[in-house]
């Protein structure tokens, strides 16, 4: 009972934030400057009333997550002075906040990771997207929100990972190395972004698309070796459940179908449109869609690929507002709108209902205002 009770819930947090979502609108060029004063201020209500509800239901969750429990436990050591595996900003995060509050108080930690990592993913779609609205549409019933309360730092870089997309486009690779050498102060995972986001910003000829997949052909016949190499960057993953590897059959769907669309997006517009600022970004997305497949597919065997593979397909946030704004055709592209409406929706009951499992552990919700707490001495 207590799990249906938090399925509703989460679809109720998550209707009434879209709800709320479909009223942010991009500043009224050409419009009357009463217009875009009564907008802009309609923007901040309904922006601040989205990040109220998310970071209230992250924030007040309690033993959510498969790792909340490991994470407390992580945040005593680092505290204390024993030996962690986790980043240096990570840790020194830990003792700050436990410095100012006197004692080891990691919901203030979690609640910190969750304002952090939800507002940069907000202003990432505010200042990025085509449409705000279909950016965090994507958002939530691809059950990115709802994943963030796993694995809270590496969440926090993929948040950053996304928002330095735009500057690797912009060739500002300053800031861009800048952001994600911050980042990986807390997970260093997302260092992986460096070449792969810098390579998939050049357009790639038919060839490379060939080289790719017998490269990951090779690779998946000498995962062994791999896989050895991967244990010595990743010790810590020895002797784990991680080194099942694997990619759910929904989350490889979920790549696939976004590189569908955008290879129906390119034989649509043709090539010329890459010429343009929105189709180079467009095929920045859709190239990291396939190294995204690859990876899922030909390095399935490597611990906790999803991280690698969210690293690359996070670009669908930015990349499907983006194709169904160049679609001129309108009735074309309400067929669009409601085919992703519909996959997404499918996709979200689907991870509701799978949301309880080892591995995920999101249901049922609780808040620590009623729970026990974890006290380590």
């Amino acid at each position: 009972m207590a799990r249906v009770i938090s399925i509703v819930f989460y679809i109720a947090v998550a209707f009434g934030t879209c709800i709320m979502a479909l009223h942010v609108r991009p500043a009224c060029a050409g419009a009357r400057k009463d217009a875009c004063l009564r907008q802009n201020a309609l923007n901040r209500l309904f922006l601040s009333g989205i990040f109220a509800v998310l970071f209230a239901v992250s924030a007040l969750r309690f033993d959510i997550g498969n790792d909340y429990a490991q994470y407390t436990l992580t945040a005593h050591e680092a505290y204390v002075g024993g030996y962690v595996v986790t980043e240096p900003g990570f840790n020194y995060l830990v003792r700050l906040v436990y410095t100012l509050f006197g004692w080891e108080c990691y919901e203030a930690v979690f609640a910190l990771f969750a304002f952090f990592t939800l507002l940069l993913f907000l202003r990432v779609f505010y200042r990025d997207s085509a449409d705000f609205a279909q950016s965090f549409f994507l958002f939530m019933t691809l059950g990115l929100y709802f994943q963030t309360f796993n694995t809270v730092r590496y969440y926090f870089a993929l948040s950053i990972a996304l928002g330095a997309m735009r500057y690797v486009l912009e060739k500002d690779y300053i800031r861009f190395v800048f952001f994600i050498g911050c980042a990986a102060l807390f997970h260093k995972s997302v260092l992986l972004v460096l070449p792969v986001y810098w390579i998939a910003a050049f357009a790639w000829k038919r060839r490379v698309y060939m080289l790719g997949l017998l490269a990951g052909a090779v690779c998946f016949m000498g995962r062994g070796f791999l896989l050895k190499l991967a244990l010595a960057l990743y010790p810590s993953y020895k002797n784990t459940i991680y080194l099942d590897g694997g990619m759910s059959l929904a989350s490889v769907l979920r790549v696939a179908l976004a590189l569908g669309m955008y290879l129906w997006f390119v034989r649509y517009k043709g090539s010329a449109f890459t010429a343009s600022a929105d189709g180079r970004t467009i095929r920045f997305c859709g190239q990291l869609h396939f190294l995204a497949l690859l990876a899922s597919t030909f390095f399935s065997f490597l611990p906790v690929v999803t991280r690698i593979v969210y690293y690359l397909s996070v670009s669908q946030l930015l990349m499907i507002p983006l194709i169904l704004k160049n679609i001129e055709d309108e009735a074309l592209k309400m067929k669009w709108k409601g085919a992703v409406f519909a996959a997404c929706v499918l996709y979200f009951l689907l991870f509701l209902l799978s949301a309880h499992q080892e591995g995920v552990g999101l249901l049922p919700y609780r808040m620590w205002l009623f729970e026990e707490r974890y006290i380590y001495k």
